[in-house]
């Protein structure tokens, strides 16, 4: 008889990449407990990249042996062990008995750390007796500007006060805790100079004002430094445009009222630069920074700036060009909740080929945005506000609902004259609503349609998946 015995290894759980840029993270909590089973699929935990939050799934079956990283924990470095998995049918709790207390990694970065240096003792004469002090006293070098700043306004000597900082370091709160106790502002008196004694004034000190350090987020630091590289290393160029809202608008209200459908101008701004980088495709391109060259994009895949506590992230709508604006309109909602809500995919938001930032919701005029590499260009979207455009002896003075696009470009792949184009093909389609709902509006009818007829007269024609899939301009009959 043939036994066979299958012997089962815990399965080590290390810190992932989740982003081409990420070097560390931390676990945000944790989804499962020490000794509860897991199976392929399930959330271990929540991981904070410098991106965005992550869930981290397990590809493993077994038993949740050890925490080794508890939540919260900053500075997880990329491949540190942060878990163990026992696999089926083994003991857990032996596998956690025999886990290590700290990760590896983490251990020995902690004992890489140089301890800190003693402070070098003041040298001692044999023969002249040196008297006691209350702590040792700080050499100069070893004071802040704030506690010098402080021993000069109150003509203070730093030998008498008492120092409690590391290594006999002076530090601003005994120069305050000096002063608030009466301390004596006096100064050494010169050799052969005799001064009567005098009280010591008491110095009148305002409490200092209470303040919270709120440390930087992984993702914070990440986006400081790629628009630090951004505004360094790549020339940006403004191009300002204004666009009309009113056929939008209009537009808005007629898909309200017919259908139910609700549409956001920021949908349709979407979807018309969408289908504008189809048109200037040089527009609808990334760079390589290794070779220096531009790289055209065959997707148009647009980025949406979302604002998040932990800093702002671009989601991607990809294929915005082909797919319809209502379902657009959905897949915006639903990645701005899971932008918020921490839980998007590195898949969601790495990558894209143009980006979108929109301030017009905070009445915003207009704005200019930082370009986010390696695309080349990115659109900022203020808000539509009215605007006097003509006088009518009839009716008196016209307004209409104006909006500024402030386009940023990188100009050593896109000139000025391209993004003139662009930002040109953008505002004739947000004041030509309805090629922004036609299944094909190049195809069809491109930007030949100049009529200026109002929104009202169009007829929805076809609904498919709550989704406009076309919708035609036709001359109305009666009363729209």
């Amino acid at each position: 008889m043939i036994y066979t015995y299958v012997i089962s290894v815990p399965v080590n759980v290390k810190m992932p990449s989740l982003s081409p840029t990420m070097s560390e993270g931390s676990i945000v909590q944790w989804s499962k407990k020490e000794g509860e089973e897991v199976a392929p699929g399930d959330v271990l935990c929540e991981v904070q990249t410098d991106k965005a939050v992550v869930a981290l799934e397990t590809d493993e079956e077994g038993t949740l042996a050890k925490i080794i990283v508890n939540a919260n924990e900053p500075g997880i470095k990329v491949g540190d062990l942060i878990a163990l998995i026992a696999g089926p049918g083994e003991d857990w709790k032996e596998v956690a008995a025999s886990a290590p207390a700290v990760a590896p990694a983490l251990q020995s970065s902690k004992e890489e750390k140089p301890a800190a240096a003693a402070a070098p003792q003041p040298a001692v004469s044999k023969t002249v007796a040196t008297p006691k002090t209350e702590g040792l006293i700080p050499r100069s070098s070893a004071m802040g500007p704030a506690v010098r700043a402080l021993l000069h306004q109150h003509n203070l000597n730093a030998s008498q006060i008492p120092a409690t900082g590391p290594h006999g370091q002076l530090l601003k709160g005994d120069v305050m805790a000096f002063i608030a106790g009466g301390g004596a502002c006096t100064s050494p008196t010169p050799a052969g100079v005799h001064s009567s004694p005098a009280t010591a004034a008491q110095v009148s000190v305002p409490p200092a004002a209470a303040f919270i350090d709120i440390p930087l987020t992984n993702m914070r630091q990440t986006i400081a430094k790629r628009l630090t590289f951004s505004k360094s290393s790549i020339p940006h160029t403004y191009v300002r445009g204004v666009a009309s809202l009113d056929h939008i608008l209009a537009l808005r209200k007629n898909l309200k009222s017919r259908i139910g459908l609700r549409l956001s101008v920021n949908d349709m701004i979407i979807k018309a630069c969408a289908l504008a980088l189809r048109m200037v495709p040089e527009m609808n391109a990334t760079s390589n920074e290794t070779t220096g060259t531009a790289v055209l994009q065959t997707a148009v895949d647009i980025c949406m700036a979302v604002a998040t506590p932990s800093g702002l992230i671009t989601p991607i709508l990809f294929n915005a060009d082909i797919t319809p604006v209502s379902q657009l309109s959905q897949m915006a909602v639903a990645l701005a909740k899971r932008a918020r809500d921490g839980k998007l995919q590195p898949r969601e938001f790495q990558g894209g080929s143009f980006t979108i930032s929109n301030l017009g919701m905070f009445d915003i005029s207009e704005f200019t945005a930082v370009i986010n590499p390696p695309q080349v260009a990115i659109l900022a979207v203020g808000t539509g506000r009215p605007k006097a455009v003509s006088v009518d002896a009839q009716n008196g003075v016209l307004f209409s609902n104006r909006v500024t696009l402030t386009l940023s470009v990188d100009s050593r792949f896109v000139s000025e004259v391209v993004a003139g184009r662009f930002l040109s093909r953008v505002s004739q389609l947000l004041g030509e609503p309805h090629l922004l709902l036609s299944d094909d509006p190049l195809a069809s009818a491109g930007l030949q349609d100049t009529s200026t007829r109002e929104p009202d007269a169009f007829d929805v024609l076809m609904l498919s998946n709550q989704a406009v899939s076309a919708v035609q301009a036709k001359p109305t009959q009666g009363k729209a």
